[in-house]
């Protein structure tokens, strides 16, 4: 198997150089794309990593569009698979290997559109055991993309910028006649949204507890690309989109109740229906004063 990976970044800091070592000793190519409009503080550390190409356009062109810049540099490359990272991703130094182990001897893997491990908060060791399930939907970073599979499937939805874009391509990919497979045997470090420990009004302001929340921006894209695809597979199976739905609205809900940022977050829902309704799609911009 030759795979190669890309890691998308946002103003990269530190911790993230030392994330990306995690896989990139043990593959032949590292893409690193860089959202961050001035250009990376860090680029010239990143450019000590060997393996590792760095792009930057000075240019925020959401996750869709890299990742299918990335995937198809790779398959010129001659490349098989691509891992996909996320900046604040990690894996233990001794994952990957046994990862690619799992994929190696899996049967019919050519089948697969993409593999993805399990993830946790907190760095986990694997084991070797296989456990691995058919699922509806995985999350991009860390998952493993079959770039013969995506040539027949097509490219990522550049209108759905971030968010969404995962489960859009998976569920594409399900109706073209492939499968989506989790092996919860591997694990992955990785933050979903921003942890935080508060009270919500749920328990009178009483009980602290962490959760996951998003920023008010995050949130309108949550939920105008949870409408965009309600609407794109609305004749999927019905119990697999009524979850995604569930999911969207439990993302938004948690973000209001365990952030501080109400107003924000409803201004943007409403923008975000709006927008949607308006077929406006891709990257998000404010109404002119």
């Amino acid at each position: 198997m030759k795979i190669a990976a890309v890691v998308i970044l946002y103003h990269p800091t530190v911790k993230t150089l030392e994330n990306i070592k995690t896989y990139a000793s043990v593959l032949d190519q590292v893409y690193a794309f860089d959202n961050t409009e001035e250009g990376s503080v860090i680029k010239n550390s990143l450019m000590e990593i060997p393996n590792i190409s760095y792009f930057n356009d000075k240019h925020n062109a959401g996750i869709a569009k890299r990742l299918n810049t990335a995937a198809q540099i790779a398959i010129n490359d001659g490349f098989d698979w691509l891992l996909m990272m996320d900046q604040d991703s990690s894996f233990n130094y001794s994952t990957f290997n046994l990862y690619r182990d799992n994929i190696s001897n899996y049967p019919d893997k050519n089948q697969v559109a993409i593999f993805g491990p399990n993830f946790s908060r907190e760095q986990q060791n694997s084991f070797e055991t296989i456990i691995p399930e058919e699922v509806s939907a995985l999350i991009t970073s860390g998952s493993i993309l079959n770039l013969s599979a995506y040539q027949q499937i097509g490219m990522f939805d550049e209108a759905l910028f971030i968010d969404g874009v995962d489960t859009e391509y998976c569920l594409r990919a399900q109706n073209s006649g492939f499968k989506i497979v989790q092996l919860f045997n591997i694990f992955l470090k990785h933050e979903l949204g921003e942890s935080v420990r508060r009270a919500s009004i749920k328990t009178l302001y009483l009980v602290k507890k962490t959760k996951a929340i998003h920023s008010p921006i995050r949130c309108y894209y949550i939920y105008r690309n949870n409408l965009y695809l309600q609407d794109k597979y609305k004749y999927f199976d019905k119990t697999v989109m009524k979850y995604i739905h569930k999911g969207a609205i439990a993302d938004i809900k948690r973000s209001i109740l365990y952030g501080r940022e109400f107003r924000n977050i409803a201004k943007y829902i409403v923008e975000a229906r709006r927008d949607f309704k308006q077929k406006k799609m891709g990257k998000y911009h404010p109404l002119a004063n």
